[in-house]
């Protein structure tokens, strides 16, 4: 990720970077860090996606998407859920170079899913692990 990026993003939201999703991971990072709604500006940044996609992947309406406070602290359901799309959008956008580029793939029907497009799986947690582990299968050389 770019500098000029990290520092817009880590303006919303200046807690370290997750850079795994393994289960302990999220566990200590949610542990360790306030997961308030600032986070849901953070993944606002990260994509050109409208908050009718991000409320349907985090399994909220719009409304209360839009209508939470910054300080709002979320529920520990909704925290992991939001601390994992987040990492999933920071780790495409490091593998493929922009938000565009990333944004364009998740729309992408692609043979490795299936056919379908990965955006399909962004609304389960299992969903971002394996789009998660797949960015990083292309950041290693895979062909995905």
């Amino acid at each position: 990720m770019d500098k000029a990026v990290r520092q817009s993003l880590y303006a919303v939201r200046p807690e370290k970077e997750l850079r795994d999703l393994n289960d302990v991971n999220v566990l200590v990072y949610m542990d360790n860090n306030s997961i308030d709604a600032g986070y849901l500006k953070a993944i606002k940044k990260l994509t050109r996606f409208t908050d009718d996609n991000i409320a349907s992947w985090l399994h909220i309406s719009p409304r209360t998407l839009r209508n939470y406070k910054p300080e709002k602290v979320l529920d520990k359901k909704l925290s992991e859920q939001v601390i994992m799309l987040r990492t999933v959008f920071e780790k495409g956008r490091a593998v493929l170079g922009n938000a565009e580029a990333f944004d364009k793939w998740l729309e992408t029907p692609n043979y490795f899913f299936d056919s379908k497009e990965p955006i399909a799986f962004l609304d389960t947690t299992s969903g971002m692990r394996y789009l998660f582990d797949r960015l990083t299968a292309m950041e290693y050389g895979d062909n995905i």
